[in-house]
């Protein structure tokens, strides 16, 4: 069954919400101020629409900048504990989730939307969610029903390369993932249960 939920920012929604649209904010803003500076002439209204605008807008970059990456981690821990709680598992320590960002906004290093793929390790399979998501800007996570087990016996190999995980099975087919950085808790992990010197408890 799939689950959402909402991602703590760490910060005012609605100051968190002009940090992602900022751009869109500084055009606004320039457009009426210079509007009442120019063709209203009403000077003081202009420059403190002005003022105000790029005041807000620096404001929100800011609390992009300094709460992004905890507010990742947060929407992360979230979609693992929702996977946990789906597969009846106590914690979330062999559950590992691989990230891939879109959308990305100018002077951001952190894009504001994610697809992700979640990958459990289980005693004798691991069982990977395909439809997990996580949308920053409307602070909101997901985790689809859509699932796929793979016993540890039909794997042969698992390799990253290029940002992608790949599994070569027994039978020559491949299975791969998207993975937006390198996943080495996960590929340790997953090595360990396949040369079967590691079991989930």
């Amino acid at each position: 069954m799939s689950e959402e939920g909402t991602i703590d920012v760490g910060t005012v929604t609605r100051v968190w919400s002009v940090g992602w649209q900022w751009p869109w904010v500084v055009t606004l803003a320039v457009m009426l101020g210079g509007n009442f500076l120019f063709a209203a002439d009403r000077t003081v209204l202009g420059i403190g629409v002005l003022v105000a605008g790029l005041g807000i807008a620096v404001a929100g970059v800011r609390a992009v900048n300094r709460h992004s990456g905890d507010a990742f981690d947060d929407g992360t821990r979230s979609v693992r504990r929702a996977v946990a709680g789906e597969l009846g598992l106590d914690d979330t320590s062999t559950i590992h989730s691989l990230a891939v960002g879109s959308d990305s906004v100018v002077g951001f290093d952190c894009p504001k939307s994610y697809d992700l793929a979640v990958v459990t390790l289980g005693e004798s399979a691991l069982t990977v969610h395909h439809d997990g998501s996580m949308d920053l800007l409307n602070r909101s996570w997901t985790v689809g029903d859509q699932t796929e087990r793979i016993p540890y016996k039909d794997v042969r190999s698992v390799t990253e390369e290029d940002g992608t995980l790949r599994m070569e099975l027994v039978d020559g087919g491949t299975k791969s993932l998207p993975a937006g950085s390198r996943p080495d808790d996960l590929l340790a992990a997953l090595g360990r249960r396949l040369d079967g010197t590691d079991s989930a408890s």
